[in-house]
């Protein structure tokens, strides 16, 4: 019996090191940018962090799954939920966009820097994750605007039948146009969270006076492109299929939050909505063909997802780009950084870095159990944001014949 005991001890503890990855090794980030690239041997000279070994939390955060979900589920450890104030704006379609500003905790040293921040899917300003980063922003002295996506914010009614999608950004260029307005002394840079960093990467390639605005952009655990995503979101290899069900239930659930304007008798009628249809989906791409693309207009899914993928407009960017995504992602498959290396490999102004651990928007690090408040995420791209602040106050320094310090 004793035997058999340390049998199904050794099982367990070997089952345990394997579902928590305690065997791997944490290791330095992988890094891509164009060889003999200034901008990179500039940004890495600033940040350390991009350099040393990213060590999560010891017990769980090897695992990207446990990263994924403790992010999804408790957003992050004893998250500050900052008060800003929150501005409204009604679209020509009747829809009302809203987004948040906070202001800095306490001067930056360099002048007066405001971060843009596109959430990641059914986000906004009152998630968690946003809300620590937020925090942390100001407290470095950056002001920071946050875009309500579209149905996102539950205590706020939609005013038209429509709800945010992976990647128009009519939306954002708004917000950008009317805190230009409110701040003309700032300067911006863009920050997007998972579709959110689709969305920023888009709206900076597509329109080229889109980067004049901005010193920098950084996107987080984005996918790129969502033609070849969502084939691979249906395979069940690493959950993926698993964490897309969920994933479009909550979806359902928005619309059903908001039944009355986005279902409504008249919009079912003039859309030709199958609401048997749309609530049976399981699968965020079901979703999409019977409702998304019949909503906007569009003739296929093929056609959607082209409209939508960053990848379709990123080589237009020259400003500076950190773009940031883990080996360990549930949901975004190494395919699809093919997008993102080849750019940043061709392109003076980028760093594609690459962690080994951190899942999803993840990146938990600290003791053995209960992780820092302050993820080693929230610590890179102010780190990054730091740097590219320097190099602009630099360049502009030389140009005036100036000298920074």
């Amino acid at each position: 019996m004793s035997f058999l005991l340390a049998c199904v001890a050794g099982v367990v503890i070997y089952g345990t090191i394997r579902l928590l990855h305690l065997a791997s090794s944490s290791s330095a980030p992988e890094l891509k940018y164009k060889d003999g690239s200034f901008f990179a041997s500039q940004i890495l000279k600033m940040c350390s962090i991009l350099t040393k070994p990213y060590i999560p939390t010891k017990v769980w955060g090897k695992s990207g799954h446990l990263q994924t979900i403790v992010y999804g589920k408790l957003g992050r450890i004893k998250s500050p939920f900052p008060k800003g104030k929150r501005y409204f704006i009604k679209l020509e379609d009747g829809a009302t966009l809203t987004y948040d500003v906070f202001e800095p905790i306490s001067p930056h040293l360099r002048g007066d820097y405001t971060i843009v921040i596109s959430p990641g899917i059914a986000n906004s300003s009152e998630t968690a994750y946003i809300c620590t980063f937020v925090h942390y922003a100001q407290e470095n002295g950056y002001r920071v605007v946050v875009q309500n996506h579209l149905g996102a914010v539950l205590s706020i009614e939609l005013s038209s039948s429509r709800m945010f999608t992976y990647g128009h950004t009519d939306e954002l260029k708004i917000i950008v146009e009317d805190i230009e307005k409110l701040y003309p002394d700032s300067q911006f840079l863009a920050v997007g969270f998972s579709m959110g960093g689709n969305i920023v990467t888009k709206y900076l390639g597509e329109d080229n006076s889109h980067q004049h605005k901005f010193i920098c952009g950084m996107s987080i655990c984005q996918g790129y492109d969502i033609q070849k995503a969502f084939p691979l979101l249906l395979e069940w290899s690493h959950l993926r299929r698993m964490y897309v069900y969920f994933m479009t239930s909550y979806q359902k659930f928005l619309l059903r939050h908001h039944y009355h304007t986005v279902l409504s008798e008249d919009v079912k009628s003039k859309h030709e909505l199958d609401e048997d249809k749309i609530f049976a989906a399981t699968s965020l791409a079901e979703l999409d063909q019977s409702y998304t693309i019949k909503r906007w207009g569009y003739k296929s899914l093929d056609e959607y997802y082209e409209a939508c993928s960053s990848c379709n407009y990123i080589n237009n960017i020259t400003i500076p780009m950190f773009l940031l995504n883990a080996r360990d992602d549930p949901l975004v498959p190494q395919p699809l950084l093919k997008c993102a290396t080849q750019y940043a490999e061709t392109h003076e102004n980028c760093i594609l870095m690459i962690t080994k651990h951190g899942g999803h928007l993840g990146f938990f690090e600290g003791g053995y159990i209960t992780p820092d408040t302050i993820t080693w995420l929230d610590r890179a791209i102010i780190e990054f944001a730091n740097a590219a602040v320097t190099i602009t106050q630099a360049k502009k320094n030389l140009i005036n014949g100036v000298q920074i310090s």
